[in-house]
């Protein structure tokens, strides 16, 4: 199907693979990275596809712990929220009052179709780079994942046609 399959998603998260590193406000088991690898590497014994791409959805719970406690209130009002990410600087960025307007195309985004949120990247005009966390609801995912190899991690374009407002505390 070119992407992990649901049930994969179901049981890595009654098992609680996505909790690893999550903080304990938020039901997670803030374990160390080496248990986090290690568990990582255990499913990739069984699929590389699954293991790649559900490695980099939990490994977002730690970039999160480094956002603004806001960011991380409304990510995790759903304790079962999920983020996948496309880090390459793509995104349009036009600075405005409180925020930014976003907008663009990024590639790679693997495990999207599983994730209410991404991290994008962009470049904020005289600044530098920032990855800016985006709701589901304000970005579509475009099957664009034919590969030969890895074809489950379902990589897929992420595109924001008409730029949408990024608050400040969603950046970092």
């Amino acid at each position: 199907h070119r992407k992990v399959p649901v049930e994969t998603i179901r049981d890595l998260q009654d098992v609680g693979f996505f909790k690893l590193l999550l903080k304990k406000e938020y039901g997670g088991l803030e374990t160390d990275l080496k248990t986090f690898f290690h568990s990582q590497l255990e499913i990739s014994k069984e699929c590389m596809s699954t293991a790649w791409a559900c490695g980099i959805i939990a490994v977002h719970a730690y970039q999160m712990a480094l956002m603004d406690k806001k960011a991380q209130d409304e990510v995790y009002s759903d304790r079962n929220a999920l983020i996948a990410s496309a880090y390459a600087p793509m995104g349009k960025v036009e600075p405005v009052d409180g925020g930014f307007m976003f907008s663009g195309r990024w590639a790679w985004n693997s495990g999207g179709d599983h994730c209410s949120w991404s991290f994008l990247g962009g470049i904020v005009p005289g600044e530098g780079y920032r990855t800016f966390l985006v709701p589901r609801s304000d970005y579509k995912l475009e099957d664009t994942w034919y590969s030969m190899g890895l074809k489950g991690t379902g990589s897929n374009d992420v595109v924001i046609e008409k730029p949408v407002f990024v608050p400040d505390y969603r950046t970092h």
